[in-house]
């Protein structure tokens, strides 16, 4: 499976555009087989993807002539911050406040 494939599969529940894609492919090659050697940095950008997600516009739902469409978007956070924790990346503060997020940081080795 390449690995636009598989950002795209993953991510497919909040309608990932293939120019959100183009933007993350500096660091990857998007037509690259995902691997288990590349799995790393297939997730860091998923979590680069996720975050211009969160703080882009978005439409929550969309009515017309009866027919009703809508998109849930509050476990986009939590799997945002599974992500960070999975791949080690710190989340970005920005991010974790427009969803409403809190977090702990350990500060006890400076008392």
């Amino acid at each position: 499976m390449k690995i636009r494939e598989y950002i795209s599969q993953k991510l497919r529940a909040w309608n990932i555009t293939d120019a959100q894609l183009e933007d993350i492919s500096s660091g990857i090659d998007l037509d690259e087989e995902y691997t288990s050697d590349n799995s790393q940095v297939v997730g860091k950008a998923m979590i680069s993807v996720i975050e211009e997600l969160m703080l882009a516009p978005y439409m929550s739902n969309v009515n017309e002539n009866g027919f009703s469409v809508s998109w849930d978007y509050s476990r986009i956070g939590q799997y945002y911050m599974w992500l960070c924790r999975k791949y080690g990346v710190t989340p970005d503060n920005e991010v974790v406040a427009a969803l409403g997020l809190s977090t702990i940081t350990d500060k006890s080795d400076i008392w």
